[in-house]
């Protein structure tokens, strides 16, 4: 009896470790992640392409990232038992011209859920807005909650639909604020009646599909100021007297560009289709 006793005590004694991998390597090199058998990746806790900094568990945005690097990660792992990802600009797309860069990632993963997506879509219904569909094998599913981001990597609650709970089932969400985004990133988060829940795979829209399209977040920036074009093109950075502070390409795609040094003030980013205007803390 004692010595099961000790034994209770150091089972319960035991560090409880999370389920996550995490995954590294240089620019040119491969990150794959694969999680144990009986298992999918639910979700990404951490993604970068770019300059990130620390270790597993710990990991931190650098002066240099791919705002794109958790959409890419999670169609590739999300619901996935592995998956590789090139840590290449011909995936991410070039944030930081001229430096060197790397892929860290940290994934977590659980044992299958009771829901299989058949199917996941966005389109654009009658009146310009998001109109998302899905279909679902569900057992003892809760409620399905749609997450939506501007960059695609900070997500926040857009809406939710009770499940039906068993069998195959569709759905159907329309955001009615999508059209005043140039672009949005879209997942489901799906909740079983015991709590447990799972991230579906990353969808975009964008609202005028053939129009030429440049945004920019953080308004007002601090540090980091990223920028969203929609092809590559040359873009033309002046201050509130009309200096030019800054020109360069734009990648089709997500960039970041360091603005820490430049003074507090209003400035304007043009290009040959649009001219935006942001504000420097």
């Amino acid at each position: 009896m004692r010595n099961f006793l000790t034994l209770f005590v150091l089972l319960l004694s035991m560090p409880v470790f999370a389920q996550t991998i995490c995954g590294t390597a240089g620019e040119g090199g491969v990150v794959t992640l694969t999680a144990p058998a009986g298992n999918v990746f639910t979700s990404i806790e951490f993604a970068s392409y770019g300059t990130p900094n620390g270790s597993c568990g710990s990991f931190t945005l650098g002066g240099c990232h791919a705002t794109n690097s958790s959409t890419i990660c999670a169609t590739a792992l999300v619901g996935h038992n592995s998956a590789s990802i090139n840590a290449t600009n011909a995936v991410f797309g070039d944030p930081c011209s001229g430096t060197v860069k790397r892929l860290y990632i940290q994934a977590r993963y659980s044992s299958t859920l009771p829901v299989r997506l058949v199917s996941f879509t966005v389109k654009k219904n009658g009146q310009g807005n998001a109109q998302l569909n899905w279909t679902a094998d569900e057992i003892n599913t809760s409620i399905f909650s749609i997450e939506k981001s501007t960059d695609g990597q900070s997500y926040q609650p857009a809406g939710s639909i009770n499940a039906v709970g068993n069998g195959r089932n569709s759905y159907q969400f329309t955001d009615t604020t999508s059209r005043f985004s140039a672009t949005l990133f879209y997942r489901l988060k799906t909740a079983d009646q015991d709590g447990q829940f799972q991230y579906s795979n990353v969808v975009s829209f964008k609202t005028q599909a053939n129009a030429v399209l440049l945004s920019l977040f953080p308004n007002p920036a601090g540090n980091l100021l990223t920028l969203t074009s929609s092809k590559r093109q040359m873009a033309f950075i002046s201050n509130v007297n009309g200096q030019l502070v800054q020109e360069l390409m734009l990648i089709n795609g997500s960039q970041t560009l360091n603005i820490e040094n430049w003074r507090a003030g209003i400035y304007f980013i043009r290009t040959n289709e649009t001219t935006l205007k942001f504000i420097k803390n």
